[in-house]
């Protein structure tokens, strides 16, 4: 996966867990077939440890996404478990288990820097509105 465009959004907790994801995501991508279970085992212990304490802040927004921000963390957990179920499954081969694997990473991939810049960046301003009674303030390059 390559995420030349993702960039961090002012909370360090926030980053540090979205490289987490981005390194989980990559090692799944580039998993032998022996290791896609657990690679995939291992991504969605780290989805799930980064999703519960922002559905907890999330579940305290009074903005409208914040109830597509927690679906979303829900959707990308069922899939998981799905492709986990199809891993686990004697009656799949092993070519439909590493292309079903490729491609989840893929789509992970692509819909990761989209939920950062979209859903992330509302709950770092909601968290820096909580804490510091405004909104963080934004550089960027002309």
């Amino acid at each position: 996966m390559n995420l030349k465009n993702f960039f961090p959004i002012g909370d360090p907790r926030l980053d540090d867990d979205h490289r987490r994801l981005e390194l989980a995501i990559d090692v799944l991508a580039s998993s032998q077939a022996q290791d896609l279970f657990t690679a995939l085992h291992d991504l969605r212990q780290v989805a799930a440890a980064h999703f519960e304490p922002e559905d907890a802040d999330l579940s305290r927004m009074a903005d409208g996404n914040a109830k597509c921000h927690v679906d979303e963390h829900a959707e990308v957990l069922k899939s998981l478990d799905e492709v986990r179920l199809e891993l686990a499954s004697p009656e799949r081969d092993e070519v439909f288990k590493a292309a079903l694997t490729r491609r989840l990473a893929e789509q992970l991939a692509d819909w990761l820097p989209m939920h950062v810049r979209e859903m992330d960046a509302a709950l770092v301003k909601f968290r820096v509105a909580q804490r510091f009674g405004g909104v963080p303030v934004t550089l960027a390059k002309r």
